[in-house]
């Protein structure tokens, strides 16, 4: 099974203070056409979490449909949700099982939450299970060219606005840089009052004024 599109697509994350924001282009490709180019793949979870997905679409909507319906069974059993780090362990262990029994889900993943004790949190996680915490995170080919200015511009104390510019900018150098056609970026922010779905970042944003 190609692992193409693991790179083709592109996520990007930041954890700030004050709220963690987390963008996601919106393409979706079968070969060599564009299919849609309005794709969400930044679900929500909870009141409180998101998760952002790239990889194969089968994948993508078996896994995060699988994720949110165990979590509302979850809930509904116990009267409780779970907090944004028993999601990302739960979700590991859904990952880790496939690998072992040999059914792999080829897929990259961030998550980002709100916890009224732990404050704001993102979470990487690759098609191999892996997971970490990280202060911000990227994932595909356009992360590549985004990691730098990320690293450059981050500041645990960036405002809204300030983190949705330096999203910007990664969109902007993906956007003239990488050879493939990545047009539209959906962008939400989890805070403590929730999920905001922030204006999605396109050509036209640049050109704007």
């Amino acid at each position: 099974m190609s692992n193409t599109s693991l790179l083709f697509q592109c996520l990007l994350g930041i954890r700030c203070n004050d709220f963690t924001m987390i963008a996601a282009d919106q393409t979706n490709t079968q070969g060599v056409l564009i299919m849609k180019d309005d794709d969400d793949r930044l679900l929500e979870l909870a009141d409180k979490i998101v998760l952002g997905v790239n990889g194969t679409t089968g994948d993508m909507v078996q896994f995060t449909q699988f994720i949110a319906k165990n979590l509302r069974l979850y809930e509904m059993r116990n009267k409780y949700g779970l907090d944004s780090r028993a999601v990302v362990h739960f979700t590991r262990k859904i990952m880790a099982d496939g690998l072992r029994d040999g059914n792999p889900c080829l897929l990259n993943v961030l998550m980002a939450g709100y916890d009224d004790e732990l404050g704001s949190q993102l979470y990487s996680m690759d098609f191999l299970a892996s997971c970490v915490s990280v202060p911000f995170a990227v994932h595909g080919l356009g992360g590549f060219l985004s990691l730098s200015i990320i690293d450059n511009y981050y500041k645990p104390t960036l405002t809204e606005i300030e983190a949705y510019d330096v999203i910007k900018m990664c969109v902007s150098e993906i956007q003239s840089r990488l050879f493939l056609n990545l047009s539209n970026f959906g962008v939400k922010s989890v805070t403590k009052w929730g999920v905001k779905t922030l204006p999605t970042i396109n050509p036209s944003t640049f050109t704007s004024k």
